[in-house]
């Protein structure tokens, strides 16, 4: 059952859906931060809860000190790298994703992307709005025939090569340092021979110390000067500065990004002037249907850990061993 006391839910950011509001605050009282809320503003807010729904912003090892009653901070989306995992599980605090919850949504606007990019949206609806018709500039090129690559072969990289499928589009999958417990649909090859066959390099792996900057120069160097790279994972799987220097030099042909080192994307940042650069502000899991879902999913997580019960897509099973 739920603690004597109103258990306290802190809310990283003002963006989750009111869904998951109502779902706790019927129970809980919540209190919203304001968006990338800092280290110190995080730490006070915390310094009484039980629960975290973590989305915007970090969760350092210094606010979950600063947290003594806290139990679980559920993350907001599938991945769990906005939180010092280490700190967490040392004490006893169970950190959660919502799964597959959004992986339609993220498949769906990686293809969005690539599609704006190679079929040139954003320079025809620039020329439009300016009053011009011109057609010659805005030939693209076509997805059938075309070979896409998938690094990270997880819930959203499944979905991803059906669609590729689909499109008439070849797939191919980039190893993983581990063994996948299922066979792939799609032929496997190591990750260098793989960007060098791929004419779409599409990123779904999760962000871990083993892909931090997996996409260096050296594996951009491995890439066609035709191809381009599309991430809707996370900005820190790529080596920023080696891919903009590729791409102003004509190494690599173009990207589609929804997602950066640094976030929100400097203003200065020299992804913003280029013609072959397609970008948007990490929004690929953002649909009415995905929002909902991801919320409510982050918000049972926490009402099943203050309930007793544990709850679904835990990423630190070893936190219930450190509070025995």
């Amino acid at each position: 059952m739920l603690t004597p006391h109103r258990a306290k839910v802190v809310f990283t950011d003002g963006s989750i859906h009111r869904a998951a509001f109502e779902r706790l605050s019927a129970t809980c009282a919540v209190q919203i931060l304001h968006a990338y809320p800092s280290e110190d503003a995080m730490a006070a807010a915390c310094c009484d809860a039980d629960a975290i729904l973590a989305r915007l912003g970090v969760v350092t090892a210094r606010v979950i000190a600063a947290a003594p009653r806290l139990r679980i901070i559920a993350r907001h989306g599938a991945g769990s790298d906005g939180v010092d995992l280490e700190a967490a599980t040392a004490r006893g605090i169970v950190v959660t994703t919502t799964g597959p919850a959004n992986a339609g949504a993220v498949a769906e606007y990686t293809f969005a992307l690539l599609l704006a990019l190679l079929r040139r949206v954003p320079a025809a609806n620039a020329g439009m709005r300016a009053g011009v018709w011109s057609r010659d500039p805005l030939v693209g090129e076509a997805l059938e025939g075309k070979t896409l690559g998938i690094v990270g072969f997880g819930a959203v990289g499944e979905r991803v090569a059906r669609v590729a499928a689909a499109f008439g589009m070849h797939v191919i999958a980039a190893a993983g340092r581990a063994p996948h417990p299922t066979p792939k649909p799609v032929p496997v090859l190591p990750l260098h021979a793989m960007l060098a066959a791929a004419d779409v390099v599409s990123l779904h792996a999760r962000l871990t110390p083993e892909t931090h900057g997996m996409i260096d120069a050296r594996a951009i160097a491995a890439m066609k000067p035709t191809a381009v790279l599309v991430n809707t994972a996370r900005g820190e799987l790529v080596d920023e500065p080696a891919l903009i220097t590729a791409l102003q030099s004509g190494r690599l042909a173009g990207a589609a990004l929804d997602t950066y080192a640094a976030e929100p994307l400097p203003i200065d940042s020299p992804l913003r002037q280029m013609a072959n650069v397609v970008l948007s502000p990490h929004v690929a899991g953002q649909t009415r249907e995905a929002v909902v879902n991801v919320g409510l999913t982050a918000a049972q997580a926490i009402l099943d850990e203050l309930d007793g019960r544990r709850p679904r897509f835990v990423v630190n099973p070893a936190a219930y061993a450190a509070r025995s």
